[in-house]
């Protein structure tokens, strides 16, 4: 008789369910991983499914991140792949990279919410891959581009925003 997989089930903040292999999901996330060990004194019976509430995720980027998990952490999807081509050399061609670099081509806030989403989850591949994609927006930009490329309101004063200049000059 073929073991059947297990499977979880992932209650975004909003409500909505996904459903996703526990052997995936526990190889992607360290936070999953440890709610899914609490529960396994609980789940003697093997037919069981657990339900584990994320709710720092909404359904929208559960969604994304699962998909994420499901290309990168699947076994048979990441046989002989190697997890470093993250920070490759552009043109460097890795069966993943065109997927990440499509991944991470999104707007501003889902951009922010994909960050957000895996440091909660603790998913280092996903975290370091967003991270990169917002310096990749930072960089060679002006403070005040950055300002208006993320909608951040400058709440300095004129006196305020002098002083930070002065003391941090070197940055400048």
């Amino acid at each position: 008789m073929a073991s059947e997989k297990k499977v979880v089930f992932l209650r975004s903040s909003d409500g909505e369910a996904f459903e996703v292999s526990e052997e995936v999901i526990s190889a992607a996330s360290v936070t999953i991983k440890g709610m899914i060990d609490e529960e396994s004194p609980s789940r003697a019976d093997t037919a069981a499914t657990t339900t584990l509430a994320i709710p720092n995720v909404t359904a929208a980027t559960l969604s994304r991140v699962l998909h994420y998990v499901n290309k990168h952490f699947d076994a048979a999807a990441v046989v002989g792949r190697p997890d470093d081509y993250i920070f490759c050399a552009p043109g460097d061609e890795h069966p993943l990279a065109r997927f990440d670099d499509d991944f991470v081509d999104v707007d501003n806030d889902t951009l922010i919410d994909l960050v957000h989403a895996a440091e909660y989850l603790h998913i280092k591949k996903l975290f370091d891959l967003t991270c990169k994609a917002v310096a990749d927006k930072l960089k060679g930009r002006t403070i005040d581009q950055i300002r208006e490329t993320f909608g951040i309101v400058n709440d300095y004063t004129v006196e305020e925003e002098v002083e930070v200049y002065r003391e941090n000059s070197w940055a400048f």
